[in-house]
């Protein structure tokens, strides 16, 4: 039979297991809570940079090597090809053109990584022929990595809900 000082022992062993898991997974919900307002505050960076039009920020909230393709599939990969793409739509049909992101869900597929849904809505854009767009919405689908204790967009997918002005 198993004496009364082993069964103290395993119930006190017990306790302080249940006690560091339970320590352990509010630590981690903390750090998740801490994190997804990191995020918020790095989509609201970027939405404040590309507001201003301002194609070197809104670079700047991409890691170096990131990707980004637009509702019409045209992709722009790392830092350069990245800032002539939106140097080049900012200096014509979106130059006046203002845009809301709302994030709708983060999901931490690593502490360090993270897939993000975005919706944003878009006023202000020009059509081909320079009459103005009527506004747009849609989802975007980013790939957030946390380098040097910033959240950065890896991936950046763009999809649109309502119809693209006609060309």
């Amino acid at each position: 039979m198993v004496s009364t000082r082993v069964r103290v022992t395993l119930a006190g062993f017990f306790l302080l297991t249940v006690s560091a898991v339970a320590a352990w997974a509010q630590m981690q919900s903390h750090m998740a809570d801490g994190d997804s307002a990191a995020i918020k505050q790095s989509v609201a960076a970027f939405s404040e940079a590309w507001n201003r039009h301002d194609p070197h920020a809104v670079t700047m909230c991409y890691v170096e090597d990131g990707d980004f393709s637009s509702t019409q599939g045209i992709p722009s990969h790392g830092a350069k090809e990245l800032e002539e793409h939106y140097n080049s739509i900012f200096s014509t049909f979106l130059k006046n053109a203002h845009r809301t992101d709302t994030v709708r869900s983060i999901r931490f597929l690593t502490p360090a990584i993270a897939q993000v849904d975005i919706d944003w809505q878009m006023t202000g854009a020009k059509t081909p022929d320079g009459a103005d767009a009527p506004p747009r919405k849609g989802l975007l689908s980013w790939v957030m990595s946390k380098q040097n204790g910033q959240w950065m967009i890896t991936v950046y997918h763009e999809s649109l809900f309502t119809p693209a002005p006609a060309k």
